[in-house]
């Protein structure tokens, strides 16, 4: 069951040395399972799903893979498994520690600390704001595979004056446009060459999610990308907005 909870979580680690916010950039992939956009999924019709296919339904959240085998063995079969209410609440309470930031200054119901963030972002832009911090990269599929659904969840929001949301990439100012063009995201405020910020807040990996309630307490922070990262941020994007 530990292995196939595991599977279900994507993450990229980044690691820098010196002061150099790009030079020294590499990247490395954290998932426990390599993520292979390549591999085939298949619906519970027998339908085969490419990555972009099924990763959409995944991050509707009420989707999970299963396998017939160790999902590291490329002649595993992935098959698409719609889930009910109870497994969805039931997986994402599962999940959710394996998905906790390691930063010790983006814990849930602390304070956010925004000094990383003031040499690109004036204090008054955050005053009485709902922030939302997404740490992602262009070479990460699924971050940015999470921008369109997370656009249509934006686009039904009445206040969006109330939120700032920073998308914060370690990529620099071209590579990170190129992409947001690709896939944008909307209502975001574009932080390229974001290394300097990811080691403010002593973080390593993305994809990763931090929403802050207008008293600036963390009300959500995850690393990865799981079936049911998404909704769980939509969810309390939704309710601190209306607190």
């Amino acid at each position: 069951m530990k292995q196939f909870l595991l599977a279900l979580i994507c993450l990229v680690t980044i690691k820098a040395s010196g002061q150099d916010t790009t030079k020294h950039l590499t990247q490395q992939s954290s998932l426990r399972v390599r993520l292979d956009t390549n591999k085939l999924v298949y619906n519970e019709q027998g339908k085969a799903l490419r990555y972009y296919q099924y990763e959409k339904l995944i991050n509707t959240g009420d989707y999970t893979i299963t396998y017939n085998g160790s999902p590291a063995d490329p002649a595993t079969k992935s098959t698409l498994k719609k889930l009910t209410d109870q497994e969805r609440n039931s997986r994402y309470e599962t999940v959710k520690k394996f998905m906790v930031v390691k930063s010790p200054l983006l814990q849930e119901n602390m304070q956010l600390s925004i000094t990383p963030l003031t040499p690109t972002i004036k204090p008054a832009e955050l005053e009485n704001k709902v922030i939302v911090l997404i740490f992602w990269s262009a070479e990460c599929p699924p971050c940015t595979e999470s921008f369109a659904s997370l656009n249509e969840f934006l686009k039904q929001i009445h206040n969006p004056e109330d939120l700032v949301i920073l998308a914060i990439t370690p990529d620099d100012q071209k590579a990170a446009d190129a992409k947001l063009k690709e896939k944008p995201l909307l209502y975001a405020q574009l932080l390229s060459n974001g290394l300097s910020i990811m080691n403010a807040y002593q973080l390593n990996n993305y994809p990763t999610f931090v929403v802050a309630d207008k008293s600036r307490i963390i009300r959500y922070a995850v690393t990865g990308s799981g079936p049911l990262t998404l909704p769980m941020l939509k969810s309390t994007i939704k309710a601190v907005l209306f607190q």
